[in-house]
């Protein structure tokens, strides 16, 4: 997938950063209750700009690549609402390959604070002060896996706003000298920032995230599921202003795990394999909700084989091409055993051994992974 060029994205206020932290959404509510809703999606799907905003790390890819043909559906049970509590489905727990380093709120736009922005205080005091994230406005208060930071107001002569606390956890109290900060929280990979006053009347506030949580899944043939080491999701943040390209926000989502996201439609770049096996959708993101997408691969697996005859030894130190109808190359590998996931279609595999040339013409279904054998004659 080619890189696109980079470009600065300001971290809009109400929706933060992508952050270092562990989303810990867990305890579904009773499925009796919870909202059910299908989403399909036919490929190739088209970048649509859908009303929603999201802050993102430098891009790192184009989501604009040849689709290959396939599904994106939640058939059965797709939303679900969340609770506000821990538990096992976790994003990135332990934080050992962070997605990427936390950024900084943004200084407007910002959520003012319950007592107004012109709340008085008294000047030169210590004081505690209690912060709570929901993830809606009528949710309970998240009990686990927000991580909290207060900034100073006004930026550095860098630029930057100052970090003055950071804290990690459910509800948590902050011991600060009276005045006006910046408090931001994020849970996964959302996030909002508010302004609060310290030392007023006022001593605690509300953060309400607006976030739900993705859960991504791949099946191939006749819903066959996919290992997370053969699959690979990119989210893409979405986009307000018209532009073609997109933002990486989340690269390599990992396949099964719930991913905090703020509330939007998310464009989705699903990779099975290295080759041309790439399914695309655009999905929505409700606030408070656990968005589940399973994403059908029209795919399969081929190990390809150059062989004397019929179910012979295959011949090592083979360079291999696999090429379409029309010409076009789609993979390339060296080896006597090498594997390939290609999109549904024709194809034929050239070998070269030895100075010598031979091909064989083979048709890829869905999910019917085998061996192509080509004979060396």
């Amino acid at each position: 997938m080619r890189a696109f060029a980079g470009r600065k994205a300001s971290v809009l206020a109400g929706l933060g950063f992508v952050a270092l932290c562990v989303l810990l959404f867990a305890g579904l509510a009773d499925p009796a209750s919870a909202q059910k809703k299908k989403v399909v999606a036919r490929t190739p799907a088209r970048i649509e700009t859908p009303a929603a905003k999201a802050a993102a790390p430098d891009p790192a890819a184009d989501p604009g690549d040849d689709d290959s043909g396939g599904d994106v559906t939640n058939p059965d049970a797709s939303e679900e609402t969340l609770d506000s509590g821990g538990g096992d489905d976790v994003d990135n727990p332990g934080g050992e390959e962070p997605v990427a380093e936390p950024a900084k709120p943004s200084v407007t736009g910002i959520e003012p604070p319950s007592g107004g922005d012109n709340a008085p205080f008294t000047p030169n005091i210590t004081a505690s002060f209690e912060l709570v994230a929901r993830l809606t406005d009528n949710g309970a208060p998240i009990t686990d896996g927000v991580t909290w930071r207060v900034f100073s107001p006004e930026p550095g002569p860098d630029g930057k706003l100052k970090l003055i606390a950071e804290a990690h956890g459910g509800s948590m109290k902050f011991t600060l000298t009276s005045g006006p900060y910046l408090v931001h929280a994020a849970y996964g990979r959302a996030g909002a920032t508010k302004k609060i006053i310290v030392g007023g009347e006022v001593e605690s506030d509300t953060v309400n995230l607006n976030a739900g949580g993705l859960r991504l899944l791949a099946l191939a043939g006749k819903d066959q599921p996919l290992a997370p080491t053969d699959v690979s999701f990119n989210i893409y943040a979405p986009d307000e202003d018209g532009a073609e390209e997109r933002i990486l926000l989340v690269p390599n989502a990992p396949a099964g795990r719930v991913i905090g996201l703020n509330a939007g439609t998310y464009h989705v770049v699903c990779r099975y394999g290295d080759a041309n096996a790439v399914v695309r959708a655009d999905i929505r993101v409700e606030p408070g909700k656990l968005t589940e997408a399973q994403v059908y691969q029209k795919a399969a697996r081929l190990t390809l084989k150059l062989v004397g005859e019929h179910g012979g030894e295959a011949l090592a130190d083979t360079s291999w091409s696999v090429v379409t109808p029309s010409g076009d190359s789609i993979a390339d590998s060296v080896g006597a055993f090498p594997s390939v996931v290609l999109a549904v279609g024709d194809y034929t595999a050239i070998a070269k051994h030895d100075g010598k040339i031979y091909e064989r013409n083979f048709t890829v279904e869905a999910g019917v992974n085998h061996d192509i054998e080509v004979i060396a004659k």
